[in-house]
């Protein structure tokens, strides 16, 4: 029995396991899906992997059968965690929640949770977090440093102000994020913002290490729609490789926060030659029946010492150079039009005197 690596539990009538399942001290993975009256922590065997329960009506740290200190133990090996459509509560991140402090994949799905701890900072392993469809869930205490993928989807308690974390400037800059939550403002730092389903920039020499894109929109199902980020330069498509999202129609605006490079394009857009010409990005979505499903998009290129914000524009570089004289006409032409009508009229006012 010691031996067992991986262990699928289903559909079993029981209330709760038993102690000696710590006897299981080669297991790697487990799966549960049971409606188990109470699950505690002596599931965490020694060298568990990755665990997956589905249905528990309760969880419960417990001190080891040494008599360690709730919290005092770290599953080394532990990768991934998650607890899918069970009763969960804020009590679960106790102090004994450190004890996950390893994983790199953590997952509450349709749990009650109504926060994430300020302690989840200090994992810093994770790198992916997922609270989907926790609609108690109201707000972000902490956020793991080192995190690349969050999602936060269907979370409808989630507040502007409780989710504020999740838009912190150093984070996105310093981390190759991916993030999906609830929103519909774009913050003041982005560089540039557009209503509508598309926004642009220009560069020149090559293209900026890191660019930060931020989509608000209703709709996030790029599979069934057929929608997805697409990257066009000098009206040329970039071709890359988009990971799908799975899920459908959402009732709140949500805001999808990505790097573009993320998109993994196939071309390389890094290895882009050199050159002095201005070229011009845009991002954009292909695949919109509806433009309006895409509410508005922002546009944030990181400041790098490799590369001056000086061969970075975000208007035409090209129009407003040329037509820089018209324009400057056109913006003076009602001044121009009240000075002119003045000065006749004090003319005339001056002249008045002389006729008599």
């Amino acid at each position: 029995m010691g031996n067992i690596g991986e262990l699928s539990l289903s559909k079993l009538a029981i209330k709760e396991l038993p102690v000696s399942f710590q006897n299981l001290t080669e297991l790697h993975r487990l799966h549960i899906s049971c409606d188990f009256y109470r699950l505690n922590s002596i599931v965490l065997t020694p060298k568990l992997v990755a665990i997956i329960v589905i249905n528990c009506k309760d969880w419960k740290w417990v001190k080891s059968k040494d008599g360690e200190e709730v919290g005092s133990t770290v599953f080394s090996d532990l990768r991934y965690f998650e607890l899918n459509s069970c009763n969960l509560n804020d009590d679960f991140f106790s102090a004994a929640f450190m004890q996950l402090a390893t994983v790199t994949s953590l997952h509450f799905r349709e749990v009650n949770i109504t926060f994430l701890p300020e302690c989840i900072k200090e994992f810093h392993c994770l790198n992916y977090l997922n609270v989907t469809r926790c609609k108690r869930l109201e707000e972000i205490r902490g956020v793991p440093p080192n995190l690349k993928i969050f999602r936060a989807i269907h979370c409808t308690s989630l507040t502007s102000s409780g989710s504020s974390m999740l838009l912190n400037q150093q984070l996105h800059e310093v981390g190759e994020t991916d993030f999906i939550f609830r929103g519909g403002s774009i913050p003041s730092w982005f560089d540039k913002q557009s209503r509508g389903p598309s926004i642009s920039f220009w560069f020149r020499h090559k293209f900026p290490p890191k660019v930060l894109c931020l989509t608000v929109a209703p709709l996030l199902d790029l599979v069934a729609e057929m929608i997805r980020p697409m990257v066009l330069i000098n009206d040329k498509v970039q071709e890359h490789t988009f990971k799908p999202i799975d899920e459908v129609r959402l009732e709140l605006d949500h805001m999808h926060l990505f790097g573009v490079r993320e998109l993994h394009f196939d071309d390389g857009l890094m290895e882009m030659p050199l050159e002095k010409e201005w070229k011009h990005v845009e991002v954009t979505y292909e695949g919109l029946v509806d433009t309006s499903l895409i509410k508005a998009i922002g546009i944030h290129v990181v400041k790098e010492e490799s590369m001056g914000m000086k061969d970075i524009r975000f208007d035409d570089p090209y129009t407003s150079t040329k037509v820089w004289p018209c324009n400057f006409f056109i913006a003076f032409l009602p001044f121009f039009f009240l000075f002119s009508l003045a000065l006749v009229l004090f003319t005339s006012f001056m002249a008045y005197p002389t006729q008599l």
